[in-house]
């Protein structure tokens, strides 16, 4: 109720950091409004309101503000403790590895899709790539491949078999769990059977 200017302007500052950081989205505003001169107290209750927005929107289907957290691990060194999945097809030139992480299907670092795409290829991936692409998230690796530069989380294993392959995809069967031989649908009914 005691929301002024200046908490507004602090707001959309933060808000235009995070969404710059989070690279889910294409951020058109070119500056980033710094603005600090609210007091220390305020500051925090700011803080505060923006840490419950993020817990808040994931909820309701809006993650464009959540940061995939920092990758300690690589393609090639995966960490030790994560189930590692891979996907893969030489002639469309797909080499991807992936884990899931607080809820989402993250697809590592130096994984390789096709630039290929069916008529059934959704829009919505379409806009996912151009942006991974202008981002510098994603940079073409050929006439016909993609090679990721960072990691990117996906909010199911389809949706990142959709992403790399550029065609319809059943992500469960897909993605197979690394040295295991299982698909990721076996794996997970496992998972929930031992629950």
């Amino acid at each position: 109720m005691n929301l002024t200017k200046a908490h507004v302007k602090y707001l959309e500052g933060r808000i235009i950091k995070l969404l710059i950081d989070a690279k889910k989205c294409l951020v058109k505003n070119k500056t980033e409004p710094s603005f600090d001169r609210l007091p220390e107290a305020d500051i925090s209750d700011m803080e505060t309101f923006l840490e419950e927005l993020q817990l808040v929107l994931p909820v309701i289907g809006v993650d464009f503000l959540r940061k995939p957290k920092a990758a300690i691990f690589t393609k090639s060194k995966p960490a030790e403790l994560e189930t590692v999945f891979v996907v893969a097809h030489k002639g469309k030139g797909i080499d991807a590895s992936a884990i899931e992480q607080d809820g989402e299907f993250v697809v590592l670092a130096g994984s390789t899709g096709s630039l290929n795409v069916s008529p059934s290829f959704h829009d919505k991936m379409k806009v996912l790539r151009e942006q991974a692409l202008e981002s510098g998230r994603m940079i073409k690796n050929g006439d016909k491949c993609f090679r990721l530069e960072e990691d990117i989380a996906f909010s199911s294993p389809s949706a990142a078999a959709v992403f790399l392959f550029g065609t319809s995809r059943n992500g469960r069967t897909d993605w197979l769990v690394q040295n295991a031989g299982i698909n990721y649908g076996s794996w997970k009914d496992t998972l929930l059977s031992e629950e």
